[in-house]
C-alpha cells in the first residue's frame, strides 16, 4: 500500500466510529502514527487496537473537542510521545434534530461547542504547539452539506457545519504563510452512527435525501477517508481553503429537484 503517510504523526478526532474510524484505519495503514481521539473511552481504545491487529501503530487519547482543557491535555500526551503534530482530522461531530423554535440554549450551546468549538480548539492546538513552528502541517475539518445549504430542522447542525466552512476559509489564510494548508470535507449521506440515527428519527427525509444523490445510494466511511487522506497528504501541498464536497453529486442538483432517471423523454420540435 501507498506510504504517503510514513512516520508522520496524525490525530484524528470522533474515530470511535464512522468516518474517523475509517480514516484512522487508512492513515495507519500507509503508515501514519495516529492518535485516535473520541469522547468514549472504549471506542477510541477498541479503534487503536484494531489498527494494531492490523500490523499499524496508534494510541488512544480519549476527550472531548469541547472542553479546551481536556483539548490541551491530549495534545500534550500526543507531544510527549511523538514530538511533533503533522495531521489533523477534526472529525468530532454532533448531529441534532428539531425544529428551530424548539431548540433550547443548551442544545443550541452543545451543537455549536462540539461541531465548531471543538474543532478550533483542536487546530489552534496543534498549530501553536507544533504547525507553525514546524512551517509544516496539514489539517482537515470535517464540515457537510449542511455547511453550504440548509436542512430543515437542523438548525444547530446547519450554523455549525456554516461556521466550520469558515473557520477552514479563515485559517487557511491566516496560516498558509506558515506552511499549514487548511481544508474542510462535506461528506454526503455516509453510513455512520450519525446517519444510522437520522434514518430511524425521520424516515420519510432520509429516503426523500437518497432520492436526490445522482449516484443512488450512500456512501461508505472508507470513501469519505479517501478524500480526507488526500486532503492530508503532501499531494495536495498546494490546495488551502478547499471545500470539497464527496456526496455523489447531491451538491449538483438543482435546488428543489429530485431524480427522475426513468422519466420519459419530451419530443421537441425542430
Amino acid at each position: 500500500m501507498n506510504q504517503r503517510f510514513k512516520n508522520r504523526v496524525c490525530i484524528v478526532t470522533g474515530a470511535g466510529s464512522g468516518i474517523g474510524r475509517a480514516t484512522a484505519h487508512l492513515l495507519a495503514a500507509e503508515g501514519g502514527i495516529v492518535a485516535v481521539n473520541d469522547v468514549r473511552d472504549l471506542p477510541a481504545e477498541a479503534t487503536a487496537q484494531s489498527i494494531r491487529d492490523a500490523g499499524g501503530e496508534a494510541f488512544a487519547v480519549a476527550g472531548d473537542v469541547s472542553d479546551f482543557d481536556q483539548v490541551q491535555a491530549n495534545l500534550a500526551v500526543v507531544l510527549e510521545r511523538c514530538g511533533h503534530v503533522d495531521v489533523l482530522v477534526n472529525n468530532a461531530g454532533l448531529f441534532d434534530i428539531g425544529p428551530a423554535e424548539s431548540v433550547t440554549p443548551e442544545r443550541w450551546r452543545r451543537s455549536m461547542a462540539v461541531n465548531l468549538d471543538g474543532s478550533f480548539y483542536w487546530a489552534q492546538a496543534v498549530a501553536t504547539g507544533s504547525m507553525i513552528a514546524r512551517r509544516s502541517g496539514r489539517i482537515v475539518n470535517v464540515s457537510s452539506p449542511a455547511g453550504l445549504a440548509a436542512i430543515p430542522n437542523n438548525i444547530g447542525y446547519v450554523a455549525s457545519k456554516h461556521a466550520v466552512v469558515g473557520l477552514t476559509r479563515s485559517l487557511a489564510v491566516e496560516w498558509g504563510r506558515h506552511g499549514i494548508g487548511v481544508n474542510a470535507l462535506c461528506p454526503g449521506v455516509t453510513e455512520s452512527e450519525m446517519v444510522q440515527g437520522f434514518r430511524a428519527a425521520d424516515p420519510a427525509m432520509f429516503a426523500d435525501r437518497l432520492k436526490r444523490i445522482p449516484v443512488g445510494r450512500s456512501a461508505q466511511p472508507e470513501e469519505q477517508a479517501e478524500a480526507i487522506a488526500f486532503l492530508a497528504s503532501a499531494q495536495a501541498s498546494y490546495v488551502n481553503g478547499l471545500i470539497m464536497s464527496v456526496d455523489g453529486g447531491m451538491h449538483a442538483l438543482f435546488a428543489g429537484y429530485s431524480l427522475q432517471v426513468d422519466a420519459p423523454a419530451v419530443p421537441v420540435s425542430p
